[in-house]
């Protein structure tokens, strides 16, 4: 006898696999949310999205006029050529002809060239500035403009695959190509989401939660200060940096709004007191000192952060809103840095795996609605926390608004959140418009 064939094999695999999950609670997660996704991706891989080879190949040729002109500068102020690619080679060229401090050197032994790096060096050379903004558009050219026009089908689409289980938090991401790092930000961002467009006589709709891993913060810690900025509609910015910095809303500046963004962010990620001084550009000490201050007037930020890593350590595990788990084995390691780590991973799991769980229900919702089916509005991607979709022109309008409904009525582990998740959702011919 053989033993059983695959087929055996996978159902017996498949009945092990299914009294574990039943066993610690994940089958409801798995029957409710991530099992009905799969056809809504697979369905989304197929459709694929709108490419205008026109405009990217303009946008091409802008960017290599660019890197042509930055080239023959950098060359100019090194008093010779080299391969500005080269690690090696611009090391040579910025911290021995040019003879900028070198900052730190790779195991190698080799003066870094890395892009923190050369932003410390930033403004000491104009070589520096260009570089940087070299490696900017190279990667612009290399990564996108050059690469996706060819992964085009016969229909003028490209199709991303989305994959359900390749990250830790639960969140979806995309390959082949990766669509969800389309940049977002500044002019080049603007005009390379302006290549992607809808077919004709289709408009694409854009729904984008706002601020949606604040809001969960805001509801898992239920922290006063944040559920009351939430619910006033307040700018949760500024109403932070007018605890942190004993001001009235109004009084606060954008530099201090800033600093407090970068904080209510960055603590989501487990931002230490080193990065964040290095992100203020303020010293070590004083970014604990502004750590402290901002625990001192979040108190339930504070019992919150306390309550997961204690909760971690107790279970070796943490939860989500939507009952997903993230084991943690090094919450009790003895080595500091692989203990710190998990603390991160705590608090970032239970916040964006949360996130997570709610746009993947607002994309069960938006694919089983019999208003958006009426209206044949399609789902095309997902990038994080925003949902696109294409829709025949006379109908986008009323679906962005009924996208909008879906999304903001989402209930992870079938429970609102204590604050509104609010939408903000736009229609246009591209994505550039649309979002």
């Amino acid at each position: 006898d053989d033993g059983p064939g695959p087929a055996l094999l996978a159902l017996r695999m498949a009945e092990v696999l299914e009294a574990r999950m039943r066993q610690d609670g994940l089958a409801e997660l798995y029957d409710s949310l991530e099992l009905p996704l799969t056809p809504v991706l697979a369905a989304m891989e197929r459709r694929g999205i709108a490419i205008d080879a026109a405009a990217f190949e303009s946008f091409l040729s802008d960017v290599q006029g660019r890197l042509d002109t930055l080239t023959a500068a950098v060359y100019k102020a090194a008093g010779r050529e080299f391969n500005i690619r080269s690690a090696q080679q611009l090391g040579d060229v910025l911290f021995s002809t040019l003879e900028l401090p070198s900052p730190r050197k790779t195991k190698g032994g080799q003066a870094s060239t890395s892009q923190d790096t050369l932003e410390k060096l930033a403004g000491r050379h104009p070589v520096v500035d260009s570089v940087l903004e070299f490696r900017k558009l190279e990667k612009m050219r290399s990564t996108y403009l050059d690469p996706l026009p060819r992964l085009m089908d016969g229909n003028g689409r490209i199709h991303t695959t989305f994959n359900q289980k390749a990250t830790a938090t639960g969140r979806l991401s995309s390959s082949n190509p990766n669509l969800q790092n389309i940049p977002v930000r500044g002019d080049l961002g603007k005009r390379m989401r302006t290549c992607f467009i809808a077919n004709q006589g289709n408009a694409l709709v854009s729904a984008d939660y706002s601020q949606v891993e604040l809001r969960v913060l805001a509801h898992m810690s239920q922290d006063k200060a944040l559920l009351e900025a939430f619910r006033n509609g307040e700018d949760i910015h500024a109403r932070t940096a007018a605890l942190v910095y004993d001001l009235a809303p109004d009084q606060v500046s954008p530099d201090q709004r800033r600093n407090a963004k970068t904080i209510n962010f960055g603590l989501i990620y487990g931002m230490g007191a080193q990065k964040l001084g290095q992100d203020l550009k303020i010293s070590t000490s004083e970014a604990k000192e502004f750590i402290a201050r901002y625990f001192s007037r979040l108190t339930g930020l504070k019992e919150f952060y306390e309550s997961v890593e204690a909760t971690a350590k107790k279970q070796g595990y943490v939860t989500t809103l939507g009952g997903r788990r993230r084991l943690l084995p090094d919450i009790h390691s003895p080595n500091g840095q692989a203990y710190a780590l998990a603390r991160r991973q705590a608090i970032n799991t239970a916040i964006q795996g949360s996130a997570a769980d709610i746009i993947k229900l607002a994309m069960l919702a938006v694919a089983a609605d019999d208003q958006l089916r009426d209206h044949e509005a399609r789902l095309l991607l997902q990038v994080h926390d925003e949902l696109l979709l294409e829709v025949p022109e006379a109908s986008a309008r009323a679906a962005g608004a009924r996208v909008a409904d879906l999304m903001s009525a989402v209930k992870p582990g079938g429970e609102p959140l204590s604050v509104p998740l609010v939408v903000d959702w736009g229609v246009g011919q591209n994505w550039g418009t649309a979002h």
